[in-house]
């Protein structure tokens, strides 16, 4: 999937297309959120009305080497990566070669007989039932997968439970290779990277010597290195993904593909309209919800408008789809230890503030509570909360949270106000609306202890 190509020369702090650029308002974010977050690399490309409105990139691929990174530089996109398999089977899907609502039993001999009702969009929305288990490091290719699933027990019935992160795309991609005759890298090459011209995007097969000591790896032209920050230290590493687990993730892409593939969407190239409302409309569970994926994707709100993508790493790179607004925004970096927020923060410059941040909120019967997590969200920002302010499980795995907030929020302006939405009768579990800046928000589920103190708490997508 990689042509022959000679490489892109550009500035070691932003490339823009041909030229430098001056600093605009994306570019000012992105580097107040590398320094912040101790990013080495990171690259960002906007989409719109099918034509690309931003592409840029920043920093250094390669800390120890000093290489910078350039719109070709191939960024490890981890999950992300299902996003590129979830449309070569949407393709399948449209020729009739594969239908999502038949039992996954239809391709795969033997398959047990509590896989009688499983689908194929079963296993695309993380709903089959499969259990959340590590596979062994020895499965090789996706019929081994398949093999290996065969002996677990499910969890649950299939369409039961959303639970993200286990076979289920390796089954995927059996299914697709039986179908096609062809390796999921040979569809990627002809179906992705040769009417889009991703050049970038591949896979690096791996294997260990006898005694596990020594790793050899495929080449990657253009590999960024992934690091994380730990104790005021950058280290590097390396995320191996075994080839059977290629249709879940793994991919390296650049900036570059993922903007074109970002107009393969948004054109109708790579998919009809029909087939591009299939993929995005999420799973519905037995009890009659939605689950939160849709084929591979995720289905979320921001801005109060329809949001669909997906994250993988949880933030080497971050893929975020307004359909209504056909505007597109990636961002890929090489800090693993992030929360997937960039894309949004840039998102955010486009999209219009929401009309529900003009709700009033209900009477606070009870603003002591409000006052102490007002409190907790200030510190949470800072990277450091008071112990005293909870209780319950929560004080016990504060020091996680206290990390991924700080992720989090920080990210955003600082808090601005603190809207009550709903309340208990009993004040034990209420619902906020954080306003940060002029026009950000988040939405908390917060619940207190006997005693007022914070025993829960969650995010809501809006």
């Amino acid at each position: 999937m990689r042509p022959a190509r000679v490489p892109v020369i550009a500035g070691a702090l932003l490339c823009c297309g041909s030229a430098l650029a001056a600093p605009d308002r994306i570019d000012q974010f992105m580097r107040a959120q590398m320094e912040r977050a101790h990013i080495p690399a990171a690259a960002v490309a906007v989409v719109r009305d099918g034509t690309i409105v931003k592409l840029a990139s920043y920093g250094t691929a390669d800390v120890e080497l000093g290489v910078p990174a350039r719109r070709h530089s191939a960024f490890q996109i981890a999950s992300t990566t299902k996003l590129l398999t979830s449309t070569v089977l949407m393709q399948l899907v449209g020729e009739g070669r594969i239908d999502l609502d038949a039992p996954v039993a239809r391709n795969i001999e033997d398959a047990p007989a509590e896989w009688s009702t499983m689908t194929v969009r079963h296993l695309v929305s993380h709903t089959s039932g499969l259990p959340r288990v590590p596979a062994p490091p020895s499965l090789a290719t996706p019929r081994e997968a398949v093999e290996y699933a065969k002996k677990q027990k499910l969890a649950a019935a299939p369409g039961e439970v959303a639970a993200y992160g286990s076979v289920d795309f390796s089954i995927v991609a059996y299914i697709i290779e039986k179908v096609t005759g062809k390796q999921l890298e040979a569809l990627f090459a002809e179906r992705l990277a040769k009417p889009l011209g991703m050049g970038d995007t591949g896979f690096a097969r791996f294997e260990f010597s006898p005694n596990r000591d020594i790793v050899q790896t495929e080449l990657v032209p253009g590999r960024v290195t992934t690091y994380q920050w730990r104790g005021g230290t950058q280290y590097a590493y390396r995320y191996l993904y075994p080839a059977y687990t290629f249709a879940a993730g793994g991919a390296f892409s650049s900036i570059h593909d993922m903007a074109g593939f970002l107009q393969g969407i948004g054109s109708g190239k790579l998919l009809s309209g029909s087939l591009l409302e299939q993929m995005w409309t999420p799973a519905r569970l037995a009890n009659g919800k939605d689950a939160p994926f849709a084929v591979g994707w995720t289905r979320a709100g921001y801005r109060g408008v329809r949001e669909v993508g997906h994250s993988g790493g949880p933030a080497l790179a971050d893929l975020r789809y307004y359909p209504d607004q056909k505007l597109g925004v990636v961002v890929l970096t090489n800090q693993r230890n992030l929360m997937p927020v960039l894309a949004r923060g840039v998102a955010a410059m486009y999209l219009p503030p929401a009309p529900f941040l003009r709700e009033a909120g209900i009477a606070d019967t009870d603003p002591a509570r409000t006052a102490a997590f007002r409190q907790a969200l200030a510190q949470f920002a800072k990277g450091k909360a008071d112990p005293a302010l909870f209780g319950g499980e929560i004080r016990g795995a504060l020091q996680e949270l206290e990390g991924l907030l700080a992720l989090q929020l920080g990210a955003l302006p600082p808090l601005s106000k603190l809207v009550l939405l709903q309340s208990s009768s009993d004040n034990r579990q209420r619902t906020y609306r954080s306003l940060h800046g002029k026009d950000d928000s988040l939405r908390w589920v917060v619940r207190f202890d006997e005693n007022g103190l914070i025993a829960d708490l969650d995010t809501v997508d809006e």
